[in-house]
């Protein structure tokens, strides 16, 4: 059985008169679930939109549409999927004089007074009006000389 197109209306299991698009009848059995709560329904457990009378569960279990998708998981029966890989001894360790769980070194601590002059800092904590004026004198004094 296919999958069926997402516009395509399919009976609601608890009434028969609702008509739902596939798309949408995951909501509707929620809803629908709520109202029929005596009902004794129980739902696919390879698809959810799949929802069978409680005796017929081992049955309908039996002849899913949708448990392709487990048995192609389950039982691989040609070989071609898993295909023969030679066993190849690992390579030996090469010595090496690094060591790089030591914690001697230190990380790199920026040095604001080394920064470049064509960088223009932006003012935090100003007024707009503070930051335009803190902004046009860098553009003047970073501004390449002709």
């Amino acid at each position: 059985m296919a999958s069926p197109a997402p516009n395509q209306m399919m009976t609601c299991p608890y009434n028969k008169a609702h008509q739902v698009e596939h798309y949408r009848m995951q909501v509707h059995l929620q809803k629908c679930r709520k109202q029929h709560q005596g009902c004794k329904k129980v739902t696919c457990p390879f698809d959810t939109t799949h929802v069978v009378n409680d005796a017929e569960l081992d049955f309908h279990m039996g002849v899913c549409s949708k448990r392709i998708k487990l048995d192609t998981q389950l039982y691989v029966l040609d070989n071609d999927y898993r295909p023969v890989l030679d066993v190849v001894a690992p390579t030996p360790v090469v010595p090496c004089d690094e060591d790089w769980e030591c914690d001697s070194t230190t990380s790199y601590i920026p040095d604001p007074a080394k920064k470049g002059a064509h960088i223009i800092h932006k003012i935090k904590g100003a007024t707009p009006s503070e930051r335009r004026k803190a902004r046009m004198q860098g553009i003047q004094t970073y501004r390449p000389k002709e």
